[in-house]
């Protein structure tokens, strides 16, 4: 738990601390005024209308106050989910995608995308779709600002390119020696199908490169500590490959939303794993 975190229980606390003082005052006088009787039936009267006007003033103050306390820690809460350049953290997009999970073939492959800055590019392809780009660009603009080397790779894909990189995972598979019969299955955990890409989304990217040695860079290491503050996630893990069907690549990361990011993280969690557990 964070500094913050701590300290925002411990406002919570003391606010829920005083409603209950608050709450046993009111029993106590409400208390104090029933025993409390008149000389005659009237004034017994007038003593329980003014024990009953006084322990619904009472009342409608605790009231105020647990309503004060629960807009508090809505504020609070508000406040947790604030990030810098006006990111909103709720935002989320946990449309899966994978190789049992194809995109819907009525799936606008074009008409959700906006071109990236060529300064933020390492590669020939430019586009991502268009509401992750202003959590793409924050987080690319941030790590710069802090010196670490980090631009877009491959972001989108269309489906022909898909179709052009698998088959030529294919043939690479079959000059390897693997049977024609098995090569499909096996360049599928290198290369998806076309239709089964994240990239085919436009809800992930490629990062600097699409090789191991990204493990190693500072790029890699600042991507692990903050890309989920962006709403990053590194997608394919060597110990989720049994639930995502790809080899770990330590370059393609994917936007889900910040809240989602964290949480996933936290729950050590692949978005296979975290779509069903939202249901």
């Amino acid at each position: 738990m964070t500094r913050r975190e701590k300290a925002i229980l411990k406002r919570n606390l003391f606010l829920g601390g005083c409603a209950l003082v608050l709450v046993g005052a009111v029993v106590l006088v409400a208390v104090i005024i029933s025993a409390v009787k008149g000389n005659d039936s009237k004034n017994e009267s007038v003593s329980s209308v003014s024990s009953v006007s006084s322990v619904s003033s009472e009342s409608s103050k605790v009231e105020s106050v647990i309503s004060d306390l629960s807009s508090s820690q809505e504020t609070t809460s508000k406040e947790e989910k604030e990030t810098p350049h006006g990111l909103d953290a709720e935002f989320e997009n946990l449309l899966l995608v994978n190789g049992w999970n194809p995109l819907p073939e009525d799936f606008d492959y074009e008409g959700h995308l906006t071109k990236i800055p060529q300064k933020y590019l390492k590669g020939s392809l430019d586009q991502i779709d268009k509401e992750v780009w202003p959590y793409l660009k924050a987080m690319l603009d941030d790590a710069r600002d802090e010196g670490i080397d980090i631009g877009v790779w491959s972001p989108y894909r269309s489906y022909n390119t898909q179709k052009w990189l698998f088959q030529k995972q294919v043939d690479k598979q079959i000059g390897y020696g693997v049977p024609e019969d098995e090569a499909e299955d096996k360049a599928a955990t290198i290369v998806a199908r076309p239709g089964t890409s994240e990239h085919n989304s436009g809800l992930a990217l490629d990062i600097n490169c699409a090789n191991e040695s990204f493990e190693r860079t500072k790029a890699y290491e600042w991507l692990e500590k903050n890309a989920e503050d962006y709403g990053f996630i590194m997608r394919y893990s060597e110990e989720k490959q049994p639930k995502t069907g790809v080899i770990h690549e330590s370059w393609h990361w994917r936007f889900v939303g910040i809240n989602a990011a964290r949480e996933m993280n936290k729950l050590d969690m692949c978005l296979e794993e975290y779509v069903e557990y939202k249901k």
